[in-house]
């Protein structure tokens, strides 16, 4: 059985979210997943999907479609799949590289079949959710002549309301977005019954907030500014108040170099983290003022790393942002993974061609890298 899945902004890191979150759940794709190219991922599976739980799970991808039986062309299979599942007033959308065209020769093949029919231009998932189509059997998306219904799509509104909707922000510093912490959170590969969850550099708690969201019983987060863990309670109070959660998360004031002042040795399972990424950049910095910062984050990250080993038990995960930034066309970088690999840290690639992944919008000064560490 075929599903389609329609990637975020960065497939790359998609793809590599959706293959750790079918290795902790124990989906067998049949094949290898392909490398991503452009927004679709087509993925073979012996059994059918829960798309629904699965689109929750994640924070990547779009959108989820079944393939359907395939009767005659696109045109006939879409037009002979609605006039059987959608009584009433038939209302569907199409996504494909001639959408209206086909879209209204569907709605003609219906109303040779005495059919009413509303055709809807599919802007984005926020068309299909305010039109029910999910629910109606009503979106369709054609990729490689396979048609795919779509049987789940992203919680738009959840995350634009974690996102915007929290008491407490930081726009000197920046917000980690709540869809690249679930992001994060799952390239762990955490188990949200079973797994510790630290986040040493938690800023106003996002990382904190989606594991809650997630179902996460453990969760622990600390940060070295005071008004962040006063950020983080007020939004972990705010999510309590929101969302079905009883779990109060232990958020405490730390230096992320000083843990073991306020947690035990090999205590922790799983660390997912961006760090402090530094002054804010205003686009005209002299590369040398650029490359101290990155050689001061250097040292931060790498004594960060020591106090990481001694809290983590043995293959202990972390996910970890390393930034790099933008000077003209090139990228200054941090260099620090040879000592954080001598600390005693294998570092893991996510799949055969990303060791590891870059999250970074146009116009951007900085990049996040996500990088896998794994204690020895």
């Amino acid at each position: 059985m075929k599903y389609l899945f329609e990637l975020g902004r960065q497939p790359e890191i998609s793809t590599a979210e959706l293959e750790a979150v079918f290795a902790r759940l124990h989906i067998h794709p049949e094949n290898q997943i392909p490398k991503y190219s452009g927004i679709y991922l087509v993925v073979k599976f012996e059994s059918k999907l829960d798309a629904p739980h699965l689109s929750q799970i994640l924070g990547g991808t779009k959108k989820i479609g079944r393939e359907i039986k395939k009767i005659g062309d696109e045109i006939q299979s879409i037009a002979n799949f609605l006039n059987e599942n959608q009584t009433g007033k038939i209302q569907f959308g199409v996504s494909s590289n001639a959408s209206q065209k086909i879209g209204l020769a569907i709605k003609k093949e219906l109303k040779k079949l005495g059919r009413s029919v509303r055709y809807i231009e599919i802007k984005n998932t926020a068309t299909i959710l305010h039109n029910n189509l999910v629910e109606k059997q009503g979106d369709f998306t054609i990729v490689d002549n396979s048609v795919f219904v779509t049987e789940a799509i992203q919680d738009i509104e959840g995350f634009t309301t974690r996102d915007y909707g929290r008491p407490g922000s930081d726009d000197v510093s920046g917000m980690l977005p709540p869809k690249l912490a679930r992001i994060m959170i799952n390239l762990s590969g955490a188990n949200p019954k079973t797994d510790t969850v630290l986040d040493p550099f938690c800023g106003s708690g996002t990382i904190l907030t989606e594991a809650l969201s997630m179902g996460f019983t453990n969760i622990t987060g600390s940060d070295f500014s005071q008004k962040a863990i006063g950020d983080a309670k007020k939004n972990v109070d705010w999510m309590m108040n929101q969302y079905p959660v009883s779990t109060y998360p232990n958020i405490f004031l730390s230096d992320a170099t000083k843990l073991l002042d306020h947690l035990k040795p090999n205590s922790i399972n799983i660390i997912v983290s961006e760090p402090y990424l530094g002054k804010p950049l205003r686009d005209n910095e002299k590369k040398e003022i650029l490359i101290q910062q990155a050689d001061e984050l250097k040292k931060l990250y790498i004594e960060s790393f020591k106090e990481f080993h001694k809290i983590l038990k043995k293959n202990g995960t972390i996910i970890f942002i390393i930034p790099k930034f933008r000077y003209n066309n090139d990228w200054i970088t941090i260099d620090c993974l040879e000592e954080i690999k001598r600390i005693g840290f294998e570092q893991k690639p996510f799949n055969k061609t990303y060791a590891s992944l870059l999250y970074h919008r146009p116009k951007q000064h900085v990049g996040r890298e996500i990088w896998k560490f794994i204690s020895k």
